[in-house]
């Protein structure tokens, strides 16, 4: 008896130049078949070239799905493509689906491997469908990334500066370039700050939701736009434990019978989540009784100031989700 094909999904794996694709289909009896595997350009004629194909391999009357992992930016002009064309796209987390392939047994890592594993994800598990930014929050999240950059840079011209001026013999000039770098970035960093408070004033409905967030003492607007941007305003998150792991922020704890290894967090996820909340949280723990009583009391029982730290970040992505969700003001009595 013929088994009848009920769901298809195209897995991804996309680098900076080409990305491959795997198409793979579930019978009525649960296996999964691949249907074939390519490799296409990163680019708009590539993205043609691979829905063409797509199309022409799938089943018309099923939707066809299309599963890839959020690495870096590369995978964003696919998605948006996708989107645009009406197709449904998943973006996973990479530690979702490197748990996923240690399930299966998977022991070698190759491109065409990671694209099979996509496609066989996105059948069994049926991820949420990813939604495209805002105009705003992508045009925000752009800004608070340059300055992020360019604060880097800044630290370092610092660094260098304070070096030519501590040697012995300075050489003037080298100085004299350095600090006119430093001046450089500190006018480029301000336009990109008042840039960001005039797209935020311009949208009414962002600037009243963004209130709320303000509320909690010591996250400033900055803080709140990169969260907010790098998030798309939290959609797509059910709860603050998907929060947490986007963010890098989840502890992973191993264990095997008697033995109990050093619990740390992953990392892998969001950088720029884990930098906003670094100051934010200490500034917390620095002037908040409450806050800081529970830090104190953690790192006496764990012995790290770092691991205390990190909880109260945890702590403080989740008040911000929180608050942003339920549109509510800080209370420091709930």
């Amino acid at each position: 008896m013929k088994k009848e094909i009920i769901k298809q999904n195209v897995g991804i794996d996309i680098a900076k130049d080409d990305f491959k694709v795997c198409l793979s289909v579930m019978g009525s009896d649960l296996r999964m078949v691949v249907k074939g595997s390519r490799t296409f350009t990163n680019n708009e004629k590539g993205f043609a070239d691979f829905l063409l194909w797509a199309e022409q391999k799938s089943k018309s009357s099923l939707v066809l799905h299309f599963t890839m992992e959020a690495t870096g930016v590369y995978y964003e002009g696919l998605a948006y493509y996708l989107n645009e064309k009406g197709h449904p796209v998943h973006v996973v987390l990479p530690n979702q689906t490197k748990k996923y392939a240690q399930s299966l047994g998977f022991h070698t890592k190759t491109d065409k491997i990671d694209a099979r594993m996509l496609a066989q994800f996105g059948l069994e598990r049926s991820p949420a469908e990813w939604k495209p930014q805002s105009k705003n929050f992508r045009i925000l999240r752009q800004l608070t990334r340059e300055r992020c950059s360019l604060i880097q840079t800044r630290s370092q011209a610092m660094n260098h500066l304070h070096a030519y001026k501590h040697q012995g013999r300075p050489r003037q000039s080298s100085i004299e370039r350095c600090s006119e770098m430093i001046e450089t970035i500190n006018c480029q960093v301000a336009a990109i700050e008042t840039e960001i408070k005039e797209i935020v004033d311009s949208d009414e409905k962002l600037k009243h939701r963004m209130d709320y967030v303000l509320s909690i003492k010591g996250v400033s607007l900055l803080t709140a736009v990169c969260i907010l941007s790098e998030t798309n305003g939290f959609a797509g998150f059910h709860n603050i434990k998907q929060l947490t792991s986007y963010a890098g922020l989840d502890i992973l704890i191993k264990e095997s019978g008697k033995w109990t290894g050093k619990s740390k967090i992953s990392k892998k996820g969001n950088k720029y989540i884990r930098k906003a909340l670094y100051f934010p949280a200490f500034s917390k723990i620095n002037h908040d009784t409450g806050t800081r009583e529970q830090y104190e009391r953690l790192k006496e029982k764990k012995g790290i100031a770092m691991v205390a730290a990190v909880a109260q970040q945890r702590k403080l992505l989740g008040l911000i989700y929180t608050l942003w969700k339920k549109q509510e003001m800080f209370s420091p009595a709930a």
